[in-house]
């Protein structure tokens, strides 16, 4: 994981009137990095590393693991839904940013069932899972 500043306490929540915020560990390079959890899509992997995407149509990389950044982020107050993309790898998508969803068009990847349109998604509006429609259902309702 990348290491935070010395002067800063590693994974802090900030408080703010315009929302909280989270310290994220940047990539290498790079200065502090603040996260504003209410506007996180989705959380995934690409080339080895973690990436949120943001209602702002932004991508922020992360050295931190997928699984401890979600945590940190429930715990911040965002509802995130653990799915499966159709590569067999976990994804957590913000349950309030879905709009729609449908099952899976002949586009997506193979061993895609379901499409969800997501709001704020850089490269595209949905995201394949490997769940039916009546799976994502059930996980929403957890």
């Amino acid at each position: 994981m990348g290491a935070l500043p010395a002067a800063a306490a590693p994974y802090q929540v900030f408080v703010t009137p315009s929302g909280t915020f989270i310290d994220l560990a940047p990539p290498a390079g790079q200065g502090p990095v603040r996260l504003a959890v209410s506007q996180v899509v989705r959380i995934g992997r690409l080339q080895g590393e973690t990436v949120i995407d943001t209602a702002a149509w932004v991508q922020q990389r992360t050295a931190e693991p997928m699984d401890s950044l979600a945590h940190r982020l429930a715990a911040a107050g965002v509802r995130l839904v653990p799915l499966t993309d159709p590569s067999g790898q976990r994804t957590w998508l913000a349950a309030d940013r879905i709009v729609l969803i449908r099952g899976s068009e002949a586009r997506h990847a193979a061993g895609a069932r379901t499409a969800l349109v997501m709001v704020g998604l850089l490269y595209t509006r949905d995201v394949a899972v490997r769940e039916t429609v009546e799976e994502v259902m059930a996980a929403l309702a957890r």
